[in-house]
């Protein structure tokens, strides 16, 4: 008895030492990935939106807010991509913090000029919410992240900035990989139409110009007239190819693309909800820039 007591006890502190320092709360699968790789061992990541969803409809359940009330900080990806987060904040227990990941990068507005060819109405002036989509504002992110939990867990703050200047060091790689992919693509190539206005951040990052179809959201139909509009672009653009985005009804686009005779290319990752090898920050990069360099080289 004394012996099952003591192997009992043995085997309780074995898992306390296994006990995280910090535990995080998530709402976008791609901050789970950068929680992860800024945190390593010591953070403990509960992702609340699973990979395939759709962030424009995500809205924690009663139970979500049960797994992350001993949660010390909820990661959001901020500018209004998650417009709960009032009620959210108004939730959380004593001692909770929400961080915005996304509130300090410079943010994006919809509107015809240097990165928008022609964009919906009702999209016009919009916060462009998918910072994630550009690789430099993921290496700022991780700085963010990195000086948040060191605040939050003064005692792995070294390691938490050796974790971000890691992670750091393979964003640059992939910048320098996705450089030299996308520099096969001529200038005049370099327009990206898509179902809504995800890529901003992408098109600033690599030299494209962006023409969405339904604006900022998936959830609104666009005109008439503005898909009129759009096919009339096309055609004056001479573009090459229009990209339907995973999780998404094509229809729209496959109509468009019909009209203005111009091919279909492989289904872009546009909310960062990928699957399997997308599902990461990386992964999803990868994707992304390899599908649109084989449709428009």
């Amino acid at each position: 008895m004394k012996k099952s007591l003591s192997v009992l006890l043995i085997l309780l502190c074995f898992g306390a030492t296994l006990r995280a320092d910090l535990k995080v709360a998530t709402l976008h699968p791609l901050l789970t990935d950068l929680a992860r790789n800024v945190g390593g061992d010591h953070v403990e990541v509960v992702s609340l939106m699973k990979s395939g969803g759709d962030p424009h409809d995500f809205e924690p359940s009663p139970g979500d807010l049960v797994r992350i009330r001993d949660a010390r900080v909820i990661l959001a990806s901020g500018k209004g991509l998650e417009i709960y987060l009032p009620r959210l904040a108004a939730n959380l227990s004593p001692g909770q913090e929400l961080f915005e990941v996304g509130k300090k990068i410079p943010s994006i507005r919809v509107e015809v000029g240097e990165l928008f060819i022609c964009c919906p109405a009702h999209s016009r002036g919009g916060l462009d919410p998918h910072w994630w989509q550009g690789i430099g504002n993921m290496r700022r992110a991780a700085r963010y992240v990195a000086e948040e939990f060191s605040r939050l867990d003064p005692g792995n703050a070294a390691a938490y900035r050796a974790n971000a200047a890691a992670f750091d060091t393979r964003l640059a790689a992939l910048k320098s990989w996705a450089d030299k992919t996308l520099a096969a693509i001529p200038r005049g190539d370099r327009e990206l139409v898509t179902g809504h206005a995800a890529f901003s951040y992408f098109c600033r990052e690599f030299g494209f110009r962006s023409i969405p179809v339904q604006g900022l959201s998936r959830e609104r139909e666009p005109s008439p007239a503005y898909l009129a509009e759009t096919i009339r672009q096309l055609r004056q653009e001479k573009v090459r190819a229009v990209f339907p985005e995973q999780v998404a009804n094509p229809k729209v686009l496959a109509s468009i693309a019909s009209e203005a005779g111009v091919k279909i290319g492989p289904a872009l990752i546009a909310d960062g909800t990928g699957q399997g090898d997308a599902a990461t920050f990386e992964g999803m990069i990868r994707h992304n820039v390899s599908a649109i360099a084989s449709a428009l080289n």
